[in-house]
């Protein structure tokens, strides 16, 4: 492809990897911000490697060919802000966003010029934005907005494959009187120890949630009802063996805090309120028996 001067000053300096390719796919232009996104030399590449190389797939590279050349979609020749990523020297994904035109001399197929705009620092920051949307920030637990998100998802799942869900719930109990006569940060410093059991002591399955408050979930995917019972009193003692205020405390504190802890479980297909319902009411059974305690949600009980 013949390009006067101008043209490759122009190229060389644009903040924008440049990348073009003759009409066998072979990349002819790799411009310096191309070698910086991409780890290559110009000179490894131009004249050597295919355009093939650097996209995820075969598929994904025909894709791109086709977006370029159907004229419905995006206009005869070009492709506009196409969102995908490509592959650096050391195999690495990058995302990018990709606009590229088809470059035709005498009406034949010459090959095709892409500027590739790297979106890392957006996507970073598109994940930062989520998690900080799905997050309790004192916790760092999943909020109540995502439970409820998570909880349809997993029973949709449930109903479709099988097996039981089941949910944990839990409420603090005495922890009004740490807020009223300690203070809100030594009443934090009780939410967020119970962040770390909650997230030291999962599976991979198994989310935790701060629920609001000082009442928790934890989803457990593919768990009996016993199972769940068992988590439930294992997350109880260790809450009771960490927390000052626990029954187990040597303190002379006036002051006990201790986990009512409520498990429903789900096969997938009551709705979702009924069965968040019926853990909280099986928490709430363990509050009326004094606290302290793991019970179920059992039929017989409404």
């Amino acid at each position: 492809m013949h390009m006067n001067i101008n043209q490759a000053e122009l190229i060389s300096i644009c903040p924008d990897p440049v990348i073009s390719i003759n009409r066998h796919g072979i990349i002819s232009v790799f411009n310096p911000a191309a070698e910086s996104l991409l780890g290559y030399d110009a000179t490894q590449v131009i004249g050597k490697m295919s355009i093939r190389e650097i996209y995820p797939s075969e598929g994904e590279a025909r894709k791109i060919m086709q977006l370029m050349m159907d004229s419905e979609l995006q206009g005869a020749g070009r492709v506009e802000g196409y969102e995908t990523y490509v592959l650096n020297c050391r195999r690495e994904r990058v995302p990018i966003r990709l606009s590229a035109a088809v470059l035709m001399k005498e009406g034949r197929y010459r090959g095709s010029v892409g500027f590739f705009h790297d979106m890392t620092r957006q996507k970073v920051l598109e994940t930062s934005l989520l998690k900080q949307s799905i997050t309790d920030e004192l916790t760092g637990l999943f909020n109540q907005r995502h439970f409820y998100v998570q909880v349809a998802r997993e029973m949709v799942r449930t109903s479709r494959y099988g097996g039981e869900l089941s949910l944990v719930c839990i409420d603090l109990d005495g922890f009004k009187q740490v807020n009223d006569n300690l203070g809100h940060l030594e009443g934090d410093q009780i939410l967020r120890q119970i962040g770390n059991i909650l997230t030291d002591g999962m599976r991979g399955s198994d989310q935790s949630f701060r629920y609001g408050g000082d009442e928790f979930m934890v989803l457990l995917p593919n768990t009996s009802l016993a199972e769940a019972m068992l988590l439930g009193n294992r997350v109880r003692e260790v809450f009771n063996a960490e927390c000052t205020y626990s029954p187990n405390s040597q303190g002379s504190s006036e002051i006990v805090v201790s986990m009512s802890v409520g498990v429903a479980t789900s096969l997938g297909v009551d709705p979702v309120d009924y069965f968040v319902q019926k853990a909280d009411m099986a928490m709430y059974n363990a509050k009326q028996s004094g606290g302290d305690c793991v019970k179920s949600f059992l039929v017989n009980q409404g």
